[in-house]
């Protein structure tokens, strides 16, 4: 699947030009991080794009809190088959610092990894919906590879990718901005249910895809290594 990972924000209606513009000049910052990401694992990165709509997930229960996803690593469907794509949020390039912006994208590039990693081994079943941010943000450090086998001349990314992500990622600073320029500014937001934040795939498209074969090659040498 081939797309312009800016597309969106610079065609849609519900941002400014200015705030359009803002956001493009960061673009350069996800470009140099996904090239280092890719040169410390010797592994292309996925197919990702900017979602100018800012998600925010609420807990059914009222005690978890609110979350701002910042990114989704999310397997779709397309012709036929199926294709694992990350999904990050406009303000988390617009807002992040370089250093946060390295930690989620290296996350969820271990997403991306045990993804494929399920689906060629077959290990999939269907998910039990978290019932409170605590839940999911534990689920989601869960879902994600070691980040040792992944960047092993990276240390400080590990020590990084683990400290931060043990509990789910946050960033105070981060979250404050976007409440401040973007929520309350009324820039486009959509309220997600956390036990809804689900993708459903059909069987017959699984079996129908095919992954890159430097991943594969990459997990069958990282199993063989344990």
């Amino acid at each position: 699947m081939k797309l312009d990972p800016i597309r969106l924000v610079t065609t849609t209606s519900m941002l400014d030009d200015k705030t359009k513009k803002r956001i493009s000049n960061r673009m350069k910052n996800v470009e140099e991080l996904v090239s280092e990401i890719e040169k410390a694992s010797g592994i292309a990165y996925p197919t990702y794009y900017l979602e100018p709509v800012l998600a925010i997930s609420v807990s059914s229960d009222n005690f978890g809190g609110l979350g701002i996803l910042y990114a989704r690593t999310i397997p779709v469907e397309s012709k036929g088959s199926i294709e694992i794509i990350v999904q990050l949020s406009a303000t988390l390039v617009l807002y992040a610092t370089k250093s946060a912006l390295r930690l989620v994208l290296a996350h969820e590039f271990l997403h991306y990894l045990e993804l494929v990693k399920r689906f060629r081994s077959g290990m999939i079943s269907s998910e039990i919906p978290s019932n409170s941010l605590y839940e999911e943000l534990y689920d989601d450090s869960r879902r994600a590879i070691d980040p040792l086998g992944v960047f092993p001349k990276r240390p400080k990314l590990v020590k990084d990718l683990r400290a931060n992500f043990q509990t789910g990622f946050s960033d105070n600073k981060l979250n404050e901005k976007c409440r401040k320029s973007w929520i309350e500014k009324g820039l486009p937001t959509a309220k997600i249910s956390i036990g809804a934040n689900q993708v459903k795939i059909s069987m017959e498209a699984l079996a129908r895809s095919c992954f890159d074969a430097n991943v594969l090659e990459f997990l069958k040498k990282l199993d063989s290594s344990k």
